[in-house]
């Protein structure tokens, strides 16, 4: 088995660690960096970019934060490979394990005994003046948003219908896992994460009739800036790199037909884990 381990952040000690036992059992191992070079990895000839890291691989085992899996869950997706999270960072909501939990489990995962979580993703594209300009995949959210201290001009619709009209700070578009993220701190509801809805989210909305929508994941949204605001607004996808925006941009954002497949780890509840991460309950 070939498998690659996706690391974010300061982790290159554990990364280390983990590519040791896994070649002493005999797997192929790969260590991919996504956000900042390992040049303090012990074994640099592990090191390699997203798509060589991929091919042939069968598990990506992601060391970091939710940031880590979300950037991971688009290769993962596009190479139909599981993901299992182990969580370095914060909150943790989408990994599996803590650190302290990777001996124990890891036996069980390496012999294929283990469950997964298919977990619905979004696609949003850039259209502007019958061209497609940018697409982008995402787990969590698709966010339209301003890109400065200044509020846009925003109508959003579903299926070519209008369901809101505001000025604000964006509006998010986001899955059932992004439901724990930005939308919930923007005023949105908590969705179980595989559920299969699209949910809108308006953040910090100039307007009393702009609520939060969940929506059938067979709609598609439609988010365009417009004339009345001279602000620029972007585009930003699990939080990547914004896409600038011009007004009558339309942003169209529909369900993926890829999916992230996670790996499942101990028999808790999502709602005892959202009050363990959230130190409260629902």
């Amino acid at each position: 088995m070939s498998i690659v381990l996706y690391v974010g952040g300061d982790n290159a000690a554990p990364a280390a660690a983990l590519a040791e036992k896994l070649e002493a059992r005999g797997f192929t191992c790969r260590v991919c960096s996504p956000f900042t070079p390992l040049p303090d990895f012990p074994r640099p000839e592990l090191l390699c970019g997203p798509e060589e890291a991929l091919e042939g691989a069968e598990l990506m085992l992601c060391l970091g934060g939710d940031g880590t899996i979300l950037s991971g869950s688009k290769l993962a997706a596009r190479a139909d490979i599981p993901i299992l999270g182990i969580n370095y960072g914060h909150k943790g909501f989408i990994a599996a394990l803590e650190p302290e939990e990777v001996e124990e489990a890891l036996d069980r995962v390496l012999r294929g005994d283990y469950a997964t979580e298919e977990r619905m993703m979004v696609e949003a594209e850039v259209w502007r003046g019958g061209e497609k300009l940018h697409e982008a995949l995402g787990l969590n959210e698709a966010v339209i948003r301003s890109a400065g201290s200044h509020p846009v001009s925003l109508t959003v619709y579903a299926d070519g219908v209008v369901t809101s009209a505001f000025s604000g700070d964006g509006v998010i578009v986001a899955t059932p896992t992004g439901s724990t993220a930005y939308s919930m701190s923007a005023g949105g509801p908590i969705v179980e994460p595989v559920a299969h809805n699209l949910i809108l989210t308006p953040i910090c909305a100039h307007a009393l009739n702009a609520k939060t929508v969940v929506l059938s994941p067979e709609r598609v949204v439609t988010v365009v800036p417009e004339a009345r605001q001279s602000f620029e607004a972007v585009l930003s996808v699990d939080g990547d790199r914004p896409f600038p925006l011009q007004v009558g941009d339309e942003v169209r954002v529909r369900r993926s037909e890829r999916a992230t497949r996670l790996i499942v780890g101990d028999k808790r509840s999502f709602y005892e884990i959202v009050n363990s991460k959230l130190n409260a309950r629902i």
